[in-house]
């Protein structure tokens, strides 16, 4: 406190005080474990960016360990980040199981959960298994449900696990589960954005099993938050629109037509929601529900 602070003003100078440490608390995430499927992606990645810098200690689900993980998995070790990699195939019981064991040995009890891994077609992506709908193989219809769904079931039982484990200890009392959905999970393709792939005899079309997985996400948030409730974990869905990445022009340019943003999301448009969610100072009286973070494209 200054120590010529005016007695008059002493009790607003110490309001203002008080509310400038409360915002910074707000997001402070020292002392959680959180488990980020899928963090070795593009926007994965973001996700264990924003929860480190936090204060979080993270984990990191991933099929495989890519190359470029090599300089960020050391650059963090050398910061002192509290962090480890496990490669891990989310729609095996097993695998997953093995993965929550040595977190909870190496980090403790997650109490934050991003259920963020999920096959994706590209709007470069091959035909074969995203043509005309009635051409769709069912191997890649049961690609999109496994990894999207039975992926996040398998990863949120394990969690749940391992967290009533703590909670009926008294170790822990509060928990986040962020399920990432998709504006295509809300509402159908726009498939004349993909028109480009389809001139000159082309016929690729946004695949059906992703949006059927996609919207499935937000039922399974909605059951799963009227379970957990009791136990003091909140579970919402994050709706992320379309990211930059290095997309065909025509695309590129067809999608910002359909924003109010006109543009395309950037990597870390959602951090500030990651972060939002993971807090429970910050959500604690949120669960069940989802946050849309779009630039307006559900919104006409």
């Amino acid at each position: 406190m200054e120590k010529n602070a005016p007695k008059a003003n002493i009790y607003d100078y110490a309001r203002k005080l008080k509310k400038e440490i409360t915002l910074m608390n707000m997001f402070d995430l020292k002392g959680e474990v959180a488990v980020v499927t899928g963090g070795g992606g593009l926007l994965g990645w973001q996700y264990v960016s924003i929860l480190l810098s936090a204060g979080a200690s993270v984990a990191v689900l991933d099929k495989k360990f890519y190359p470029s993980e090599n300089l960020k998995d050391n650059l963090l070790k050398e910061m002192g980040y509290p962090y480890v990699y496990h490669v891990t195939d989310i729609i095996s019981k097993g695998s997953v199981d093995r993965c929550f064991t040595e977190i909870v040995g190496t980090l403790g009890t997650p109490t934050i959960l991003i259920n963020n891994a999920g096959a994706d077609s590209r709007p470069n992506a091959s035909e074969k298994d995203n043509g005309p709908f009635e051409d769709v193989p069912e191997e890649a219809w049961r690609v999109f449900l496994d990894s999207h769904l039975t992926g996040a079931f398998l990863v949120s039982q394990a969690f749940i696990r391992e967290y009533k484990k703590a909670f009926n200890k008294g170790d822990v009392r509060n928990g986040s589960i962020i399920n990432i959905s998709s504006t295509y999970g809300l509402v159908s393709p726009d498939q004349d954005v993909y028109d480009f792939r389809r001139k000159n005899g082309g016929k690729y079309y946004k695949p059906v099993g992703y949006s059927v997985a996609k919207s499935g996400v937000f039922n399974f948030t909605r059951w799963l938050a009227e379970y957990a409730a009791p136990y003091g974990v909140r579970v919402n869905t994050l709706v992320p629109g379309g990211v930059l990445e290095k997309q065909d022009p025509e695309f590129i340019r067809e999608y910002k037509k359909r924003t109010m943003l006109k543009r395309m999301a950037s990597a870390d448009d959602y951090n500030g929601a990651v972060l939002f969610l993971a807090s429970h100072k910050a959500s604690g009286y949120m669960t069940g529900s989802s946050i849309v973070v779009d630039g307006g494209w559900t919104a006409r």
